[in-house]
């Protein structure tokens, strides 16, 4: 049978359960002391920075600044920065997507063959044709990916020979069936609205991660799906941190340790000693250890960035170095809403101390009314105004209309400032 060659599929929970259990309890800890208003504004920069890793482990490297212009269809004139552009924005689309689907169906099964090629079809469909073009496995020609289908070839990935295509039906629907997130729920409430045995779940997504990497079902794009249904699992389960914090960025900093787990992972039993199944036990559950120490190390991280005192340290710290021009703004970084680019090539615009209190005022206390403006900056009408305009040519405020409320949003070309480390060359 050839899901045998899966076995086993999950490692000694209990062994991982209370490293598990610890992941879960800081990921729900995350950003606790801040306005739900200023966790949206980080989690819509953390879907540009988890697209920039992601892509990282590709080998494309795509700057946040320019998948934020992509988001605002301000594509570069060179042909293949247009098409990273492309791909990078096609990534946060389906990441978009996929919460929308997980928020409306509320039970889905992530695992699902259904619900995987629609994650490749959804992301394939947007590309470029430049970037589904791959080299058939022979050698001896090129193929277009199709989205959404499963390979019709056999396929080698370094060392590991993936296994037949003609298996993969069978193989997705034992995976289907064995990582299927309900199994982890506690009780029998509506789907959607369950709760979950976490730490067990969070073992079942590492060694989901991995196995659906081993299948390889698709011809190009397995890593793409198999890190968005990563996402999607931790969305399911509640542990996102309400999209906090990302694995691919602990992935991405580490892809030498992260392709050696999974090579590892791969293995055939070694004895007598290694479980039952055609595949390592041990070398599973290293891998899972790998995966929740990934998970850790970025929440971890996220945590201690998302402490309101010391968030607001980091804006006023970033206001004053734009006051005095110690630091200089964007010349050209587009968010991706309809009034507030500059344009490509333009000068910063410039940063007033009302500028900082204001941002401040944002971060601590969640939207603002344009009246309200100039009370807490201490600006004249006309400043006050200028001030708006300032702040949303760089993307910081965000408007549904000139009477709406004012929102935050974190720009990445202040990220590195604001949010020290989130992104950067990987390590490895």
């Amino acid at each position: 049978m050839p899901i045998a060659a899966l076995e086993p599929m999950l490692p000694d929970v209990e062994a991982l359960r209370d490293r598990a259990a610890g992941v879960a309890r800081a990921a729900g800890a995350l950003g606790r002391h801040l306005h739900p208003a200023t966790l949206g504004a980080v989690t819509e920069l953390l879907r540009t920075i988890n697209c920039y890793y992601s892509n990282l482990i590709e080998g494309h490297d795509t700057h946040p600044v320019e998948i934020e212009r992509a988001l605002a269809a301000d594509y570069a004139r060179d042909p293949a920065k247009r098409n990273l552009q492309i791909e990078a924005r096609a990534h946060i689309e389906v990441q978009r997507l996929i919460e929308q689907r997980l928020d409306s169906e509320g039970g889905a099964n992530v695992c699902d063959p259904e619900f995987l090629r629609w994650i490749h079809e959804e992301f394939y469909r947007r590309l470029p044709p430049d970037l589904r073009i791959v080299r058939h496995p022979t050698g001896d020609r090129d193929v277009e990916v199709q989205p959404g289908a499963l390979r019709t070839f056999d396929v080698q990935v370094g060392r590991h020979l993936a296994p037949p295509w003609r298996d993969l039906d069978a193989l997705l629907a034992r995976f289907a069936v064995v990582y299927d997130p309900r199994h982890f729920a506690r009780n029998g409430a509506q789907p959607g609205r369950e709760t979950f045995d976490e730490a067990r779940g969070l073992v079942a997504l590492g060694a989901a991660h991995h196995r659906l990497l081993w299948i390889h079902p698709f011809g190009d794009g397995n890593g793409r799906v198999a890190r968005l249904m990563t996402d999607a699992y931790l969305r399911r389960l509640r542990l996102g941190g309400h999209g906090l914090w990302t694995v691919s960025r602990g992935l991405a900093r580490d892809t030498d340790r992260y392709r050696a787990a999974l090579a590892a992972a791969d293995a055939e039993r070694w004895n007598d000693y290694d479980g039952r199944g055609p595949r390592s036990a041990q070398a599973l559950h290293a891998f899972c250890e790998f995966f929740l120490d990934v998970c850790a190390d970025q929440i971890g991280y996220m945590g201690g960035l998302l402490a309101l005192d010391a968030l607001l340290e980091r804006v006023t710290a970033y206001g004053r170095a734009r006051e005095s021009g110690a630091v200089q703004g964007t010349t050209g970084a587009r968010s991706a809403g309809p009034r507030m680019g500059v344009g490509r090539g333009r000068p910063p615009v410039h940063f007033r101390a009302e500028a900082t209190r204001l941002l401040r005022a944002l971060v601590a206390q969640g939207p603002i009314q344009r009246g309200e403006v100039r009370s807490i900056t201490g600006a004249s009408e006309r400043t006050a105004r200028r001030v708006v305009q300032e702040l949303s040519a760089e993307g910081f405020v965000v408007s549904a209309s000139h009477r709406a409320r004012l929102e935050l949003r974190f720009p990445a070309h202040a990220a590195p400032y604001l949010f020290p480390g989130l992104y950067g060359p990987p390590v490895s």
